[in-house]
């Protein structure tokens, strides 16, 4: 036969489990209220898969986020391009990202005067993480170099060839 002492041991543990598993509750609930609070603004942040080589953040030149490609070309500027096709803007943000930065030996090595450069401008429409805007890019095709902001990159071959099809296949004008 259980003593009272022995009885009012059992409950209170009882309820100590019973709490225990309320705070649990508890606690997953306040979690996933914040997640769905501040998630979309972390996810914002740019820290899942960030664009290393450019130094720009996930959300500002993410493949996806780019959907159409201006093009002015050095040898002929008053007759612009434009490309709209994702499928092949993915593929060359893509290969964009495999470029490796240029080390300060590189540049001063490189001379870029008096070469061929094309002049691309990356679409990036307006979404809930972003504002729209257009991002300037040149690309001088006889040395592989990209230069985005004041950085120049070496692209490898597929961005190479990435580009040359772009560049056959654009809409003369500018997107509206």
């Amino acid at each position: 036969m259980l003593s009272f002492s022995s009885f009012i041991f059992s409950c209170r543990m009882r309820l100590l489990i019973v709490l225990k598993h309320k705070l649990v509750l508890l606690l997953s609930l306040v979690f996933i209220i914040a997640m769905l609070v501040w998630g979309p603004t972390v996810y914002q942040e740019s820290w899942l898969d960030p664009f290393t080589t450019l130094n720009v953040p996930n959300r500002d030149l993410h493949p996806r986020a780019i959907n159409k490609i201006g093009m002015i070309n050095s040898e002929d500027p008053f007759h612009p391009s434009y490309y709209t096709s994702e499928g092949k803007i993915l593929e060359l943000m893509h290969n964009l990202q495999r470029s490796t930065t240029l080390s300060p030996s590189e540049k001063a090595l490189l001379s870029l005067e008096n070469q061929k450069v094309t002049y691309f401008t990356l679409h990036r429409e307006p979404s809930i993480y972003h504002v729209e805007e257009d991002l300037a890019l040149q690309y001088y095709p006889d040395k592989g170099i990209v230069r985005f902001g004041q950085q120049l990159f070496q692209i490898n071959e597929a961005s190479i060839y990435t580009f040359t099809q772009i560049s056959r296949e654009m809409t003369s004008g500018w997107w509206k």
